[in-house]
């Protein structure tokens, strides 16, 4: 019987060829600019920069019609002043910076609609996340500075009629000066109320967006939220109200829409409209309530990234 001999194990040959490239030896600027570029790359990419014009047709055709009441208001603001100078005259149905919002907020949903899909779900669906993530930038860096993004073009479309609005106010005035130094005062709350309804907006259409590399489902989700989210709370309460609850009406602080729009009265020192609002929140209540629903769609964001296979 011949013995067997020693059992050897392939092991794969191969050489390293020095090619002659140059190493990288400048700065390395790090996390925080890595960020700052992504940040400005997803700033253009809400408003389509750097993308054919149909990229850039939802975005500024949303901004477009949701000033586009600010600034008629502002082209008749001479004949305006005229009519409300009369004795007896109302302005009761003029845009002011406390119910445009509430007026023209559907607006600002179809534009997170129509972006926020935009600024996440391009990555999912052709697989470029792990480029992001093997660099300095980390997950949680990546979600926040989409996030910050967002909220910047949203900001700036809120902001865009209350400018608007500030010019008409003072050229109906006759003193240019005076009518600044007393309309600013006035205009002032919608820069912080607009920036929270900004992060609101923004940080929940991106937590939904975040679920899914389709734009269309990514959309369909933000509509079916928000409506769910405001039909049910409407729902329980009229029962509650027949059945005597006295529980039902808080639920109204989870409905994302009806939370911004009581938030900002609270910004402008007024009581709540009882048309709009039912029940025992006040103004506070819904922006504990508005703070709140953006912490935890920020925290849901920054999770699932965190959660993603890259």
């Amino acid at each position: 019987m011949t013995a067997a001999g020693p059992v050897t194990t392939a092991t794969p040959a191969g050489s390293i060829y020095d090619l002659g490239y140059r190493h990288y030896e400048g700065k390395r600027n790090g996390r925080v600019y890595a960020m700052w570029s992504l940040f400005v790359e997803s700033f253009r990419g809400v408003w389509g920069f750097g993308r054919p014009m149909t990229a850039k047709a939802a975005p500024f055709i949303l901004l477009a019609l949701y000033a586009f009441a600010a600034f008629i208001q502002l082209a008749f603001s001479s004949i305006i002043f005229q009519s409300i100078s009369q004795p007896g005259a109302s302005t009761e149905g003029l845009f002011t910076y406390a119910n445009y919002y509430s007026r023209l907020g559907i607006l600002v949903l179809f534009f997170c609609v129509a972006q926020a899909p935009e600024v996440v779900c391009r990555d999912q669906r052709y697989q470029v996340l792990p480029l992001y993530f093997t660099r300095a930038m980390g997950r949680i860096e990546y979600a926040l500075a989409r996030l910050a993004a967002l909220v910047l073009a949203l900001f700036l479309v809120l902001l865009l009629p209350v400018v608007a609005l500030f010019v008409g106010d003072v050229l109906m005035k006759p003193d240019t000066f005076q009518a600044i130094g007393s309309e600013w005062p006035q205009a002032l709350p919608s820069v912080p109320g607009d920036a929270l309804v900004a992060l609101g907006m923004a940080s929940l259409s991106l937590a939904i967006s975040s679920f899914s590399p389709r734009r269309a489902y990514s959309a369909i989700g933000i509509v079916a939220y928000v409506l769910l989210m405001e039909a049910i709370p409407a729902a329980i309460n009229s029962v509650g109200e027949t059945a005597g609850w006295t529980w039902s009406d808080k639920l109204f602080a989870f409905s994302p829409i009806t939370s911004l729009e009581g938030a900002l009265s609270w910004f402008f020192g007024r009581s709540l409209d009882p048309e709009s609002f039912t029940g025992t929140l006040t103004s506070g209540d819904f922006v504990v309530a508005a703070i709140a629903g953006a912490a935890v769609a920020t925290a849901v964001l920054c999770f699932r990234y965190r959660r993603m296979s890259a």
